[in-house]
């Protein structure tokens, strides 16, 4: 599945990318925010016992600072998010404790670690390929948006969406068919690049031409290649997608 047969310039309009785990490095950009909501929550609480399980329970595995494969913390909305953290401690987050954890999750756009050295480069070269790019992520919208001003990549994004965007939640079709709509294209005009099982079974349930994963998120080679057509180290693998040799 990571041998390159043709190129597929001629045929392939735009790409929608998710944001954490792709564009982003996952564990540079969100452990240190997940740990940091652990802890208040568990010290909220008076249970200091909490900041391990909560994370733990989400998926995170601490000797190796890896991931349990398509686990809650690693592909689910910040709402799913907290949802399930309520659960765990037997009452719901609200008020101030709600908000402030908004706010770390907000501010962690100041942390923000890009997947590769040259981002703004690569998206560029697409750019002036014709190619019309597009982010969909399970974060909210507005920080979707606050990551791209941080990193000065606004101009490049044709599109942007979040799970609080109206168009539903991975693996569901909607963030795709949004992405069409804006942007004038049918799911077989594009390709859908992630991190996670569920972006790539977005892009498939879309129709989309193809659906790439990339190991600079939260999952191994082998849970990504049984969902996606490719899978490459990092985004700037999908330059051998639109050779011209």
């Amino acid at each position: 599945m990571t041998e390159i047969s043709k190129t597929i310039d001629h045929t392939i309009k735009g790409i929608l990318f998710d944001k954490d785990g792709t564009l982003l490095d996952f564990n540079g950009s969100w452990l240190a925010p997940y740990l940091q909501v652990t802890e208040f929550i568990a010290q909220s609480m008076g249970r200091p016992e909490l900041k391990e399980s909560l994370m733990t329970d989400g998926g995170f595995i601490p000797e190796t600072k890896s991931w349990v494969s398509d686990s809650l913390l690693t592909s689910a909305s910040n709402q799913q998010i907290l949802e399930f953290w309520s659960q765990q401690i037997g009452q719901p987050i609200v008020g101030e404790n709600l908000n402030h954890i908004k706010r770390i999750f907000s501010h962690a756009s100041n942390h923000y670690v890009p997947a590769i050295e040259d981002l703004h480069g690569f998206l560029n070269g697409l750019k002036e390929r014709g190619i019309r790019l597009g982010l969909a992520t399970m974060d909210d919208e507005k920080n979707a948006c606050g990551m791209l001003t941080k990193l000065r990549l606004t101009g490049l994004f044709d599109f942007v969406c979040g799970a609080d965007s109206g168009y539903g939640v991975k693996p569901e079709p909607g963030m795709v068919y949004a992405f069409c709509e804006s942007c004038g294209l049918c799911p077989k005009q594009m390709i859908m690049v992630g991190d996670s099982p569920k972006d790539l079974n977005m892009g498939k349930n879309a129709g989309t031409a193809y659906s790439i994963g990339v190991l600079t998120g939260a999952h191994d080679r082998a849970g990504l290649e049984a969902h996606g057509d490719y899978v490459f180290e990092n985004i700037s693998g999908l330059n051998q997608l639109f050779s011209t040799g």
